[in-house]
């Protein structure tokens, strides 16, 4: 996968622009390739979806310790931006040294500027859920060969490339995955030939992002970049950074924080909001915690040496249960520029695809929850015989497993039987294709499900109950049912919501044998002869 390019790097630059960059970029040196949007559905792919490769570039000297080359070239490719073949193979050599896997790279030949891949690497698309695309945009730098990386990238992939005439910068956006986006008001700033509804509108036609957040900068620095600041962890899920009550932006940072606490993400419920604490009263400066990398299954936190180091590796801990988190020192990191500026994800070109709006909250009870999924396998692989797959368990029970129903084309649908107790339900969707890829939703499956609860039908309908009592509870052979009204009838329910026991009674007092029932948890419910219900848990050992 080589592309070459023959500009060559004459200046030494840096993350600010130079004097001379500014004046190249007010008196509009160059020129775009604006692009149709694509036709069909458009959806912008998040960081923590499969990536294949990770984008580095060398500049004589890597951006990143070479310690976190090795480690990413294991889990995927990495695609490193060289001059031309003869710094390749110095590269290389590098690379061998170091313990990087050399068959999981790749080169493209383009004499970089710099090393800030998030900042001017293409931004991935899908289209219509079924090809990966890049989306290219003027990068807010006058650097002719790193804003010509989009180009060279759609060309080493072989996928489509549009051009946005949206000035931008990686590091000063993230998306979900579902439509929703972020960025400071530097996109505003940068864009004054356009209203803030012409940039809402390209950002939607390119990109398929329908709620764009644009915020204040809290960190008052020079570069404006979210990803100094704040990050997506998920969907419903995003942290910033936190500073002592003495800091003067301390509100500036509370205020983002509540903003987004405020405001509900893609799946329809306020987001949560995690804080790290990047600062306090002796060190001063922020630590750059939130310019992490997710890689598929780990995410690097860059670390300083800083007494804040250790809890933040335990905020991302807490947040991302199941993903492997990293802490990746170097020298160099500084609260404006960090281990994210420095990287860049290529979506996987294959991927599997779940797209479903979870269950969420107490819910009113119902004889059957439906779960609605999309699955799709963007490289063409037909979805392996079997799934996908509904994974639940109701309450702490066993899980259990359906198979997902194929309704239209892509959508599939499983039911989760009400149990007539109060409830609370775990789950997750899992798919595999027939090329080998496994995608769970959420991402870590049985170890961060989705979680809702509802409240049991009985509980729910009435509200006159009679004295009733059933004992032993645990038991193993027989129960004995007491109570102050004649009983009509009594049934017997696993987790599962089915039917494993029905009985007439018509006595006050009975003992009902159990001895063909599994050892496990059910629910025991029925009526008197003045149609008053009980529902009471039982536990078969």
């Amino acid at each position: 996968m080589i592309y070459t390019s023959v500009f060559s790097q004459e200046k030494q630059l840096t993350h600010i622009m130079a004097p001379w960059e500014k004046e190249l970029m007010l008196n509009d040196f160059r020129s775009f390739s604006e692009t149709d949007p694509p036709e069909g559905e458009v959806r912008n792919i998040a960081e923590w979806e499969p990536m294949e490769a990770v984008i580095v570039a060398y500049t004589g000297q890597f951006g990143v310790p070479l310690s976190l080359i090795a480690e990413m070239s294991q889990d995927c490719r990495i695609t490193t931006i060289v001059a031309n073949s003869s710094e390749q193979n110095t590269v290389n050599n590098i690379y061998t040294n170091n313990g990087v896997n050399t068959a999981n790279c790749d080169y493209v030949y383009q004499n970089p500027d710099t090393y800030w891949t998030r900042d001017y690497s293409p931004w991935f698309i899908a289209v219509d859920d079924a090809e990966v695309a890049i989306v290219n945009f003027p990068y807010n730098r006058p650097r002719p060969h790193d804003d010509d990386v989009p180009i060279l990238m759609a060309n080493a992939l072989n996928v489509d490339l549009y051009g946005m005439n949206v000035t931008h910068t990686g590091g000063n956006y993230m998306c979900d995955g579902y439509g929703a986006a972020a960025s400071t008001d530097l996109v505003w700033e940068e864009n004054t030939n356009l209203t803030h509804n012409q940039i809402n509108e390209l950002m939607q036609d390119y990109l398929g992002i329908d709620n764009y957040h644009v915020t204040l900068d809290p960190l008052d620095d020079y570069i404006k970049h979210i990803d100094c600041w704040g990050k997506f962890l998920d969907v419903d899920k995003v942290l910033i950074t936190q500073v002592p009550e003495s800091d003067y932006r301390y509100n500036d940072y509370e205020f983002v924080a509540n903003y987004f606490a405020t405001h509900d993400c893609s799946w329809g419920y306020p987001y949560e909001v995690v804080r790290v604490q990047a600062a306090d009263y002796y060190e001063g400066d922020i630590n750059p915690y939130t310019n992490s990398l997710i890689l598929n299954n780990k995410v690097f936190v860059p670390q300083t040496g800083s007494s804040l180091d250790d809890d933040a590796i335990a905020v991302y801990q807490e947040a991302m249960p199941g993903y492997e988190i990293f802490g990746v020192y170097s020298y160099s990191w500084i609260n404006s520029d960090a281990l994210h500026c420095r990287t860049h994800g290529v979506a996987d070109r294959q991927m599997l695809f779940i797209k479903h709006i979870p269950l969420h909250g107490s819910l009113s009870f119902q004889d059957n929850f439906t779960i609605n999924a999309k699955v799709v396998s963007y490289g063409g692989s037909p979805l392996s015989a079997g799934y996908p797959v509904l994974h639940y368990k109701q309450n702490e029970e066993d899980w259990q497993e359906v198979v997902m129903t194929n309704t239209t084309e892509d959508e599939y649908t499983a039911d989760i039987p009400g149990l007539y107790m109060d409830t609370t339900v775990s789950y997750y969707i899992e798919a595999h294709n027939e090329n080998g890829k496994i995608e769970k939703l959420p991402r870590m499956g049985e170890i961060d499900p989705f979680v809702f609860s509802y409240i049991s039908a009985s509980t729910a309908e009435f509200t006159s109950h009679f004295k009733l009592e059933i004992y032993p509870n645990p038991a193993t052979d027989f129960i004995t049912i007491e109570a102050d009204t004649e009983i009509a009838e009594i049934k017997i329910f696993n987790l599962a919501g089915q039917e494993v026991l029905s009985q007439p009674i018509n006595s006050k007092n009975y003992n009902l044998k159990i001895d063909n029932l599994s050892p496990g948890v059910y629910s025991i419910s029925g009526t008197n002869v003045k149609n008053e219900a009980f529902v009471k848990k039982l536990v078969i050992k």
